[in-house]
């Protein structure tokens, strides 16, 4: 009973049957066929994977060049009127050099401008405010 059973099963899933004569596989051409055909298709993604690995990477930086001019800014600031200097540094890949300058009587211009590396070359970013004597 269970050996026609078993046979029944392999028989309705095809099992142990015989390939027609010429059809026992996929020829080289189907092969390189499907090979050209999936190449064709992959090729876009990985160009915009690699594309958008670039301007995430430019992003970060672009994002840390802010930060650190931010958090300078605040520093420098909090210094007070009159006691905020010129300063400079390195933060990571950034380089950052402050300025300040006398505007008027009682206001001074702090300047931030950070500096990194990229893969069009230099980008620059210049962070500016106002500190009076109030």
């Amino acid at each position: 009973m269970m050996k026609r059973l078993h046979r029944r099963l392999r028989r309705a899933l095809g099992f142990g049957r015989m390939p027609a004569p010429g059809r026992e596989g996929f020829s080289l051409v189907e092969i390189m066929m499907v090979m050209l055909i999936l190449a064709i298709g992959i090729l876009p993604v990985v160009i915009i994977q690699h594309r958008s690995r670039r301007e995430v990477s430019e992003s970060d930086r672009y994002t840390q060049a802010v930060t650190l001019a931010q958090a300078q800014m605040e520093r420098i600031k909090g210094m007070g009127f009159g006691v905020a200097a010129p300063d400079s540094g390195t933060m990571g890949e950034i380089d950052w050099v402050c300025n300040v300058t006398n505007v008027s009587v009682g206001l001074d211009r702090i300047e931030i401008v950070a500096t990194w590396r990229s893969a069009e070359g230099e980008e620059t970013l210049t962070l500016a405010d106002l500190v009076s004597m109030r």
